[in-house]
């Protein structure tokens, strides 16, 4: 049983996941590819993810700034 706030692995690729894993005995599976032994490209959708969260981060960090 895994904890709250416990990091999880792939089991196959090694990528972080972030949302329900495919559980498979003790084993956990980013996707369905993973879980099939297959390439994923979840490392690479997490990638974009990351670059979409980091563009409206300085905007959101400078919003509240007053000029005078």
């Amino acid at each position: 049983m895994i904890g709250f706030g416990s990091t999880i692995w792939c089991d196959n690729c090694g990528v972080e996941i972030l949302w329900g894993p495919i559980v498979v005995g003790k084993r956990h599976y980013c996707c369905q590819d993973c879980f099939e032994g297959l390439r994923c490209k979840c490392s690479e959708r997490m990638d974009m993810e990351d670059d979409r969260r980091g563009d409206g981060s300085s905007i959101g960090a400078t919003a509240g700034s007053v000029h005078s």
